[in-house]
């Protein structure tokens, strides 16, 4: 910095020969920058002349040209509208949740899934307006309103954004209305939008992913992954697309298919919660508890509310406990209980009623199925000889049982009714014991339970588990009862009486072990909580 001179130059001659020197420098600076400058300019130019010439600098125009059209077009959409912001292709269609045997969750409203801006080329560009004004219809719940604007805009012109918004009314009226002929037409709205060509590739996507959601829906988990498989094909890989495949296949019990689906999801996107959760849940189907372990464990721990659901805590926590690591097991069971999705970390049910009396032990004179108990154990011994002839049986006796509950050890069991329906088949080899619960509705009327018989052998033991539901009381008659066999339920243990019934909420832990020295054969008699209405036990899905 210039130092301030200690005295002011004098008025006159000085001041003025020294700017005058000053000026002379400057001048005499300036026009020889000057030609500096001119000179490079020229080299540039000339440099630039032969590159245009010779072709080097296209690929750079043409890259300049992109840029300024990409700036123009969002300067316009701009003026047209006020911009939105584009969501991540990742959440604009999230795939409901239905791994059988759940009940497939009710979709959100997809009508949030898809408000993204339109570049000015896109078809979409030149009705955006009214896209968006039909879109906040759907979102105030106005979804007749919306649906009718949808279809204005398909009749007169429409592209792939509207139909998806026209699908999007229905698939909201059909939760709404709960019509299923609603959901058929959602359905073939969607696909309209699925089987789009040309268009948006992300608008496409997630009209394929609502379709296979409400196909799930309806029952038809194989349709979807044929046509999820198809998407995948002539879309090419995708997250969601591996994702939906994995789902739709683990409920159509592909297991293999599923497990494919989701390696390669996992490949793609390592950090992917869903993938991984999943993927974990197949290698405990598979028994292979090692693997399920760290996987599911990285499932809750991940991005994805999907495989921090109930049953991923469940299933975490039973392969723990397979593998003799329970304190880790009821550790995940606590959290799981903390996060709500038990009622308790020893309550585990994942289908509940709400406000239902929860107790591990029940005495039968607490229920209102006191009569009906008394007719039961009344004919117990004709129950019981039914049971010892269909033992006898070369054909058509009692089956493995399946769900994976032992530990060790041969447990049988022969069903005459479950989900309220009779197997007529089975009736005929016990036809009093069925005639009898023909006439007692709370049980073989039970949607979520079962009428059987159940033979364990000796050396069986039960791993602790929780069944489905606690809309439902589970009764054992004893039939055939030696020493040495025990039930735990909470924390009470206790045995069976030949000719007496026993009464548990299933829905809390229990285990069996029996050491005794010969079969024991009990006969299972769900019935409803009595804390149910009617209504209820009528609209409650089947388990």
């Amino acid at each position: 910095m210039e130092k301030r001179p200690k005295t002011l130059p004098a008025k006159g001659g000085a001041r003025k020969t020294k700017a005058k020197t000053a000026a002379s420098t400057a001048a005499s600076s300036g026009s020889s920058s000057l030609f500096v400058v001119v000179a490079i300019l020229g080299i540039v130019l000339a440099a630039g002349a032969y590159l245009y010439q010779t072709g080097h600098l296209k690929p750079y125009l043409a890259t300049v040209e992109e840029m300024l059209a990409t700036k123009g077009t969002t300067n316009e959409a701009k003026q047209g509208a006020k911009q939105e912001p584009v969501k991540k292709e990742a959440k604009s269609a999230p795939s409901e949740e239905t791994e059988a045997p759940a009940k497939p969750k009710k979709p959100k409203k997809p009508a949030r899934l898809l408000q993204q801006s339109v570049g000015a080329q896109e078809p979409d560009y030149a009705i955006r307006q009214e896209i968006r004004a039909a879109d906040r219809l759907l979102t105030k719940n106005k979804a007749r309103d919306a649906l009718n604007e949808f279809r204005r805009l398909n009749e007169n012109k429409g592209s792939i954004r509207s139909k998806y918004g026209e699908a999007a009314a229905l698939h909201v009226l059909s939760d709404e209305q709960r019509s299923n002929d609603l959901v058929q037409e959602s359905i073939s709205a969607y696909a309209n939008v699925c089987k789009w060509s040309g268009g948006r590739r992300n608008v496409r996507i997630a009209g394929c992913l609502q379709m296979s959601a409400r196909m799930s829906f309806m029952g038809k988990s194989r349709g979807a992954v044929k046509l999820m498989e198809g998407v995948l094909q002539d879309l090419g890989e995708n997250v969601k697309i591996l994702e939906e495949i994995g789902l739709q296949c683990l409920i159509s019990g592909m297991n293999d298919k599923a497990k494919t689906a989701l390696l390669r999801l996992v490949e793609l996107d390592p950090e992917n919660g869903f993938g991984l959760g999943h993927l974990g849940f197949v290698y405990k189907l598979e028994l292979h508890y090692e693997k399920a372990v760290p996987l599911m464990f990285a499932g809750l721990r991940g991005n994805d509310d999907r495989s921090r659901e109930s049953r991923f805590y469940y299933h975490l926590g039973d392969a723990l406990m397979r593998l003799n690591r329970s304190e880790e097991a009821y550790q995940v069971y606590a959290e799981g209980a903390e996060k709500g999705n038990f009622n308790s970390m020893f309550q585990r049910s994942t289908y509940n009623a709400p406000n239902l009396k929860a107790q591990p032990w029940w005495d039968p004179e607490d229920t209102p199925y006191l009569k009906d108990v008394k007719r039961i154990e009344k004919m117990w011994k004709t129950i019981r000889d039914e049971g010892l002839s269909v033992m006898k049986l070369d054909r058509g006796g009692f089956d493995k049982e399946e769900e994976n509950l032992r530990k060790e050890g041969d447990w049988g069991q022969f069903t005459l009714f479950q989900q309220g329906h009779v197997f007529e088949e089975n009736c005929r080899k016990a036809p009093k014991t069925c005639k009898l619960f023909k006439s007692i509705k709370d049980s073989s009327g039970c949607k979520r339970g079962q009428v059987k018989f159940s033979v364990m052998q000796p050396g069986t033991v039960v791993w602790p588990h929780c069944g489905p539901t606690n809309c439902r009381l589970r009764f054992h008659l004893g039939l055939v009862v030696p020493d040495d066999v025990h039930i735990r339920c909470g924390n009470e243990t206790r045995t069976w009486t030949e000719g007496k019934t026993i009464v548990f909420d299933d829905s809390f832990e229990h285990e069996v072990w029996h050491h005794g020295k010969s079969f024991r054969m009990v006969l299972i008699m769900d019935f409803w909580h009595p804390d149910l209405s009617e209504r209820q036990k009528h609209e409650l899905s089947p388990i």
